[in-house]
């Protein structure tokens, strides 16, 4: 798998579509953000759309030239595993990221909803899960079906990019200056060997890393996930704080795990935290690496320690892929809820947790005091590429 990151850009390309790092507990929320979906319209489905989503991915790639083989190849590499066909009616994941890494809260159901539909978009035939993990079974299995005809096109608009300023390049704000080298920072990520390996390699197609497992996702997937179940619940009068705030929530979880993790990883104190003198250059380090993650352009636009921190983003996933997947503008600005979560979710590990103490992350510590009511900061998007903006912005305020 060829992976081109552009960093001047906050992009990784993988044959021609933008992936970004995500790990199994932003996966694991997110899913179940779409799964209360449920219900909200007749003949909707979610799982169905969990799926679907995939398999218009795994088509766009085939129409591209993609073979078997070659999204086999990218589906290890991304971190989902590794795919074995078993008969001509059966494929198997040997190891699953979404069947061995993510989770539900709740009865147990088969879940590797982006299996199936990987399965389907590669073999042109309905896929169902017949056994899962997470429902208690060994292997992830899937049963072949009828063959289904290719889903319309998904993608309605080009891919929009804007080049991003300098760091710190806002004439209208404070000025700002760090010992953070960001350049040094993004290419030591990189450099680093985060990539699933099939078993002829020795691995087992998934990415373990800073405690956490990581994917190579594909943006469109989520955002065509997210949107689909955010735009019905708008429309049939759930208000959007509420409709919005279960997707928020999966990057406030993933700000606590993967950029929590990454903060207190040997890596980081070994490169980071020399450079960092205070608790804004640790703003300034989790940017730098954020920025090499494929979620855009992050840049500091203000820090008032234990106060206040804003945040502009550049080509981000969410407000690009809004934009890819739906009409010119949108109505509403406070669309881009990965990044709402996890600029959220920054500020708490500095101001709420204090990551610096290296507190040890866990479920308890999530839930006692991360996730605690007391002392939690308000996050607002006030700028949105969704909605027309030059680039999303995020601020978040302490209580």
């Amino acid at each position: 798998m060829s992976m081109n990151i552009q960093a001047d850009r906050g992009l990784i390309r993988v044959g021609g579509l933008s992936h970004v790092f995500h790990c199994n507990h932003y996966n694991a929320h997110l899913q179940m953000a779409v799964l209360l979906g449920e219900g909200i319209e007749d003949g909707f489905d979610p799982r169905e759309l969990l799926s679907r989503g995939a398999r218009m991915v795994v088509e766009y790639l085939r129409e591209k030239g993609y073979s078997e083989s070659d999204l086999l190849a990218e589906y290890t590499a991304c971190g989902f595993g590794v795919l074995r066909q078993e008969d001509a009616y059966h494929w198997v994941a040997e190891h699953s990221h979404y069947g061995e890494k993510t989770y539900i809260h709740g009865r147990p159901e088969p879940s590797c909803f982006f299996d199936a539909g990987f399965i389907s978009g590669m073999t042109g035939r309905a896929t169902r899960e017949v056994n899962c993990r997470h429902a208690g079974g060994g292997m992830d299995r899937f049963e072949l079906g009828a063959a289904v005809e290719p889903l319309p096109p998904f993608i309605k608009n080009p891919e929009a990019m804007t080049d991003a300023p300098a760091r710190f390049d806002f004439p209208e704000c404070a000025p700002m200056s760090t010992d953070v080298d960001e350049q040094a920072i993004i290419e030591a990520v990189g450099g680093m060997p985060l990539i699933g390996k099939p078993a002829s390699e020795g691995g087992n197609g998934l990415i373990l890393a800073f405690g956490v497992a990581l994917t190579i996702h594909y943006a469109d997937y989520y955002n065509f996930i997210s949107y689909e179940v955010y735009r019905r619940m708008v429309a049939i009068g759930v208000p959007s704080d509420m409709a919005r705030e279960s997707f928020v929530l999966a990057g406030h979880v993933c700000a606590f795990n993967t950029l929590g993790g990454i903060m207190e990883s040997d890596a980081w104190d070994q490169m980071i935290k020399p450079m960092c003198q205070d608790v804004s250059d640790w703003v300034h380090g989790i940017v730098a690496v954020v920025n090499a993650l494929g979620w855009g352009v992050w840049r500091v636009e203000k820090i008032e320690p234990g106060k206040e921190l804003v945040i502009r983003i550049y080509n981000s996933y969410e407000g690009v892929g809004f934009r890819r997947l739906y009409p010119p503008e949108a109505g509403e600005k406070q669309l881009s809820f990965l990044a709402m979560g996890a600029v959220r979710g920054i500020a708490h590990l500095l101001w709420k947790i204090d990551i610096r103490e290296r507190p040890g992350l866990n479920e308890q510590l999530y839930m006692q005091t991360f996730n605690n009511p007391k002392g939690y900061w308000s996050v607002e998007q006030t700028h949105a590429i969704a909605a027309g903006d030059g680039y999303d912005r995020i601020v978040t305020r302490a209580p």
